[in-house]
């Protein structure tokens, strides 16, 4: 009886946790101030773009500084879906090619994903993407600027407490990318999206959630 009890009370104590997690995680929405670069969108309004295209947010960064960006999208096709966020370029254009791209790709049901500076690509281990959805992708990417080799952390949205240990992935720590990335930094100030048969429905530039 003793145990049955202590099991209940133990079992009331995670309900509990769990319904106190999910509260206290605000929802995000909406697409901040913006200008489309090129494509064509199925939609484009300040709550949801839809198709093939680029966008560069109006806001422009300082080169040495740290963001983050939540983003909620949506790869709608099976194969060539993809969204790629382009942090500190120095472009307008919003290339992947310049700055700090990561690249959320569809691959069936599963996320395959890639981070590049200036264009050196590493691809991320697949163990680090299991829990994410391809058609429901909640998260928060942040990219750190500030020293000679930018530094990418990559949560689920829904993470109580953000820390690089809780990141599901750190370019910073080994094991999470299959290949080193470059010593470089980005070397402008423009952040941008480059979606392809994708939706989003969200994307906020934020202050970052771990320090430097």
């Amino acid at each position: 009886m003793e145990k049955f009890i202590l099991r209940s009370f133990l079992a009331l104590n995670f309900l509990t946790l769990v319904a106190c997690s999910a509260a206290n995680v605000a929802d995000v929405s909406g697409i901040d101030s913006n200008t489309a670069v090129s494509g064509t969108f199925q939609e484009y309004d300040t709550n949801k773009i839809e198709g093939i295209g680029t966008i560069r947010f109006t806001s422009v960064l300082p080169t040495s500084s740290s963001r983050s960006l939540a983003l909620k999208a949506s790869l709608n096709t099976v194969s060539n879906s993809w969204v790629s966020t382009v942090f500190y370029s120095s472009n307008t254009s919003i290339p992947s090619t310049n700055g700090v791209a990561v690249t959320l790709s569809r691959s069936g049901a599963s996320v395959v994903a890639q981070i590049s500076i200036n264009g050196n690509s590493a691809m991320v281990n697949s163990s680090k993407l299991s829990f994410f959805v391809p058609t429901a992708l909640d998260l928060i990417i942040e990219v750190h600027n500030v020293n000679s080799k930018a530094r990418v952390l990559i949560w689920r949205r829904d993470m109580i407490g953000y820390s690089p240990a809780t990141a599901d992935v750190d370019s910073e720590r080994s094991g999470d990318l299959d290949s080193a990335l470059p010593t470089q930094n980005g070397g402008g100030g423009y952040v941008g999206l480059i979606i392809q048969n994708a939706a989003v429905t969200a994307a906020r530039v934020d202050s970052q959630k771990v320090l430097d």
